[in-house]
């Protein structure tokens, strides 16, 4: 059985985790999981002892905000777990139940129960937390913040050099200036980037139905890519799963399940995996304006005259526009994670708007872009590709 840990602790919102006792072992194996992955969760090892136990669980049941009940036959003969789960469906509190074997409910359990989301008896902790964190159940509110998973005690110094150094990095960044280089010279490939503090993790708020609605997809491009991308090959895909996907890849007419990198032919052909982009365009990207989590973004070959749509995308660390029709970075401003950029075979002339961005090591370009505009004290690397 995995140790105890300490249960959330604070204002903000967290789960309530109701269980028989006698079944420590199965449940602390699945919560650490949750746990582990940053979820604010509380059950009844937080409770000091000495203290009056009936309170303190009824203090902590009116304060959560939603409840993962793990129903069993020791479940349900536990006075305690009926009580807390009589008080959470007289609060209206949302209840997650997690199968620990197959017992029947009884009439007066049924009461409580009935119309909750459930989760299958499953074999193993870690699949009951896959499957709970696949049921849709915890909204990103639930999810301890990235302040709140650092150790502050004892960064003293440290802690002042970085953020000196983030400042520092910040105000280089974003020091004005030109420098256009001649079309045959060779771009350094390596450059050291800024350390920065951490991005905090979007949150997408939907309301419980919405969160249910099935998408529909504008075009048979953005769905081919997006089941690929989920693995979704013909069930319904709803708006919580879209708001979750990391990575995504277009390419023209043809979506790419694959994080090569893309090439080009001596005579300017893209090419992913070794097979040539189709010229092709995605009509509507405001379902991609709504991927949050993406992490990494290919649009090549796209007729991309504003790229306003991607300002959302915080935690985006590269990105692809190569042979796209873009030629206005000014957008790109609002991406603070951005690592790669690649620009080859676009119409983009001044890279100066890319100077705001604090992580950007690597811009790849092409000899057709040159000359280009940037300042000479710019953080970023600019990468001149090579034609064979």
């Amino acid at each position: 059985m995995s140790g105890f840990f300490k249960p959330y602790e604070g204002s903000r919102p967290f789960l309530f985790i109701s269980y028989a006792h006698r079944q420590s072992d199965a449940v602390l194996d699945t919560i650490r999981i949750l746990h582990e992955k940053g979820w604010r969760l509380w059950y009844d090892e937080g409770i000091p002892a000495g203290s009056d136990w009936p309170a303190n669980i009824a203090q902590h049941m009116h304060s959560c905000e939603r409840v993962i009940f793990f129903l069993s036959a020791r479940a349900m003969e536990s006075h305690n777990c009926y009580s807390e789960m009589k008080t959470a469906a007289r609060m209206g509190k949302p209840i997650l139940i997690v199968r620990l074997d197959n017992t029947t409910p009884d009439e007066n359990w049924k009461i409580i129960l009935d119309g909750n989301t459930e989760i299958p008896l499953l074999d193993s902790a870690a699949w009951r937390a896959e499957e709970i964190l696949r049921s849709g159940f915890l909204p990103r509110r639930l999810h301890r913040s990235w302040t709140e998973q650092i150790s502050w005690p004892g960064l003293g110094l440290v802690a002042s050099l970085l953020l000196f150094l983030a400042a520092a990095g910040t105000l280089a960044a974003l020091t004005t200036g030109t420098w256009s280089p001649s079309p045959a010279a060779e771009i350094p490939a390596e450059t050291t980037a800024p350390r920065v503090t951490p991005t905090p993790v979007p949150v997408v708020e939907l309301g419980e139905a919405e969160r249910f609605f099935a998408v529909s997809f504008p075009d048979k491009q953005q769905e081919q890519a997006i089941r690929r991308a989920l693995d979704n090959p013909a069930d319904a895909i709803y708006r919580w799963q879209i708001a979750e996907i990391p990575e995504l890849y277009f390419c023209g007419n043809m979506s790419v399940g694959s994080k090569a990198a893309v090439t080009f032919d001596a005579d300017g052909t893209c090419r992913v995996n070794g097979a040539p982009v189709i010229q092709g365009k995605v009509s509507d990207l405001r379902l991609i304006e709504s991927m949050v989590k993406l992490e990494r973004l290919a649009l090549i070959c796209q007729p991309l005259d504003d790229l306003s749509g991607l300002s959302g995308h915080r935690l985006l660390r590269e990105l692809s526009l190569a042979g796209s029709s873009v030629d206005d970075l000014t957008a790109l401003r609002e991406l603070p994670s951005l690592e790669t950029l690649h620009l080859e075979y676009t119409g983009v002339r001044d890279l100066t708007p890319l100077e705001a961005l604090p992580r950007l090591k690597t811009v790849t370009v092409s000899r057709n872009m040159l000359p280009l505009r940037w300042s000479e004290q710019a953080a970023f690397t600019v990468v001149l590709i090579r034609e064979s």
